[in-house]
C-alpha cells in the first residue's frame, strides 16, 4: 500500500516560538531518505553537489544553485549523489495561524527557476547569520527574515490553490499502513497483513500504493530496509550478514541488486571505502 512515512520535524529551538522549525546547513555523503511526508512547507537549496529528489511521481536532479519547495503533505524522497551540502528549511503550517488564512490550500511552484532561486537564496543566507543569535534583537531579526522568505514565496511563487483535499485524503488513507511498515520493516511483513490494517484487499492496497506513491508496496518496504541497512553499514562495525538479518533482509540477491541501484556500489565496497577513509 502506498502510504509514506510521516516525518516528525524536530529542531533544537534557539528561541521560544510557538512552533518548531528545522533550519540548518546539511553536509553529508550519499544519504538516502525514503518516501515520507509532513505538514510543513519545505525549502531546500543546494550549495554544492547533486541530489536525486522525487515528489510524488515527479523526479528532479538538483545541482548547485537549485532550490526546490516541497508543499505540505506531499510525499517525497531524496538521495544524495556523493558529497552534498545544502540548506534545509522546514516550517509547519501552524506558523501561519492567525496570519494567513487557509495556508493549507496554497500550492507553491515546486522546482524554482534559476531566477527564483537567486532571488530567495540571499534571505536564507542572511538567516544563517542570526539562527544562533543570543541577543533578543538577533532573534527578532531571524524571525523577521523567516517570514520575509515566506512572504516572497506567497507573493511571487504561488501556482494554484488546492481545490479539494485529494492528496491529503490519499495520505490519510494509507498512512496507517505506512506507519505499520515503518515500525515493523525489520520483521517479516506480508501484503495481506498490511491490507488488513485498513480493511482492503491486497490488490486494492497495491493500487492505492501505486496511485499515491508511484511505488509498489514491496518497493516501499525495500526502501526502508535499504536506508536502515546503509546507515548501520556506515555507523557500526557489525558484520554485513548480521546487518542484513537485523534489517529483515532474507533475499540477499534481490537486496544487493536494489542496493546497487540506489548507491551504485556493493555494501562490501562501501564498507571498505569507509575503513580506508578512517585509517
Amino acid at each position: 500500500m502506498n502510504e509514506y512515512k510521516h516525518e516528525s520535524i524536530l529542531h533544537k529551538r534557539h528561541f521560544d516560538l510557538q512552533f518548531s522549525i528545522r533550519f540548518e546547513v546539511v553536509d553529508d555523503v550519499n544519504f538516502y531518505s525514503p518516501f515520507h511526508w509532513h505538514n510543513h512547507i519545505e525549502a531546500l537549496y543546494v550549495l554544492e553537489g547533486k541530489i536525486d529528489f522525487k515528489v510524488e511521481q515527479r523526479k528532479y536532479l538538483l545541482t548547485d544553485g537549485d532550490m526546490i519547495i516541497v508543499n505540505s503533505e506531499k510525499i517525497h524522497s531524496s538521495k544524495l549523489n556523493g558529497h552534498v551540502k545544502y540548506i534545509l528549511l522546514q516550517v509547519p503550517l501552524s506558523a501561519f495561524e492567525g496570519i494567513y488564512e487557509n495556508i493549507e490550500s496554497v500550492v507553491f511552484e515546486e522546482k524554482l527557476s534559476d531566477e527564483g532561486a537567486k532571488k530567495l537564496f540571499p534571505c536564507l543566507e542572511e538567516m544563517l547569520k542570526y539562527v544562533d543569535g543570543k541577543k533578543p534583537e538577533e532573534r527578532i531579526k531571524f524571525v523577521s527574515l523567516l517570514y520575509d522568505f515566506y512572504y516572497t514565496l506567497l507573493s511571487s511563487y504561488q501556482v494554484e490553490r488546492k481545490k479539494a483535499p485529494g492528496g491529503y485524503y490519499g495520505i490519510n488513507r494509507i498512512s496507517p499502513v505506512m506507519a505499520y511498515v515503518e515500525k515493523e520493516f525489520r520483521e517479516k511483513i506480508s501484503l495481506s497483513d498490511a491490507a488488513e490494517i485498513i480493511n482492503v484487499s491486497p490488490e486494492h492496497l497495491c493500487r492505492l500504493f501505486k496511485k499515491y506513491t508511484d511505488m509498489t508496496f514491496n518497493e516501499y518496504l525495500m526502501s526502508l530496509r535499504i536506508s536502515a541497512f546503509y546507515q548501520a553499514l556506515l555507523n557500526t562495525s557489525q558484520k554485513i550478514s548480521a546487518l542484513l538479518e537485523e534489517c529483515g533482509i532474507t533475499n540477499y540477491k534481490v537486496f544487493i541488486r536494489e542496493f546497487k541501484k540506489t548507491f551504485g556500489k556493493t555494501p562490501e565496497t562501501i564498507r571498505n571505502e569507509r575503513i580506508t577513509r578512517m585509517s
